[in-house]
């Protein structure tokens, strides 16, 4: 099967979180395909990201204006929602309130796929958002604290970064929406010293991207603990 050749999405609605702002933007291309093939797609962010400022005079203005880059990174990739959880920058802990709002958006949402980081990480927020999202999609499907909405249970539940131990398991083919990648990325104009990017090289690779019709990927990893009751389809 070709990677311009349409499949089936059987399923309505994904959730993928994110430690920070822009931590999501790894599968950028694949979020904008899921959008355009009519998935409902939520992101939910842990971090209100008050500690990415490369520059001392932006640290009063730095949560709003990471909420303005938010909102124009979602314009791009078709987002359904985004949440954010609002704990700090370096201070996102896997305690219970922090764990009951994970498992709250998840039952609100009631994703098909949860994306979320893998479990090798340097960064405290990364792995904290690895550890409480994977408790809580198993916790979502459990009856208890039902104040918080009626339980789910996500059938799938992928890592999109971060894993080191083995290759992915899913190598998808996102060609056709590469150029979101740049262009998310030059939208996110507080983190460029970071990346040692400036937006007119971004906004050109995304240009470079438009019109190349090589090979894009964006690659996942099953949760460790995925059963399947059932042999997964060839791909002809």
């Amino acid at each position: 099967m070709g990677p311009r050749e349409e499949t089936a999405m059987d399923y309505e609605r994904v959730l993928v979180f994110g430690a920070h702002p822009d931590d999501e933007l790894a599968m950028a291309p694949t979020m904008a395909m899921l959008a355009d093939r009519g998935v409902e797609v939520y992101i939910c962010i842990a971090t209100n990201g008050s500690e990415g400022y490369p520059r001392p005079e932006w640290r009063d203005q730095i949560v709003a204006m990471r909420a303005q880059e938010m909102i124009e990174a979602d314009r791009l990739i078709g987002t359904t929602e985004r949440i954010c959880i609002g704990a700090d920058d370096m201070g996102l802990t896997n305690d219970k309130p922090t764990f009951k709002a994970f498992i709250e958006v998840i039952r609100r949402v009631r994703p098909h796929v949860v994306f979320t980081h893998g479990p090798h990480d340097m960064h405290r927020d990364h792995r904290n958002t690895h550890a409480i999202s994977i408790e809580a999609a198993w916790q979502a499907g459990s009856p208890v604290s039902a104040e918080l909405g009626e339980t789910w249970r996500t059938p799938y539940v992928l890592y999109y970064k971060a894993v080191q131990d083995r290759p992915p398991d899913i190598v998808l083919d996102v060609r056709e929406w590469a150029h979101i990648r740049p262009l998310t990325q030059a939208t996110q104009v507080t983190q460029l010293t970071l990346w040692g990017r400036t937006v007119e090289q971004l906004e050109a690779e995304a240009e470079r991207l438009r019109h190349s019709d090589a090979p894009f990927t964006n690659t996942f990893w099953f949760y460790e603990r995925t059963h399947l009751s059932y042999l997964p389809p060839l791909e002809l």
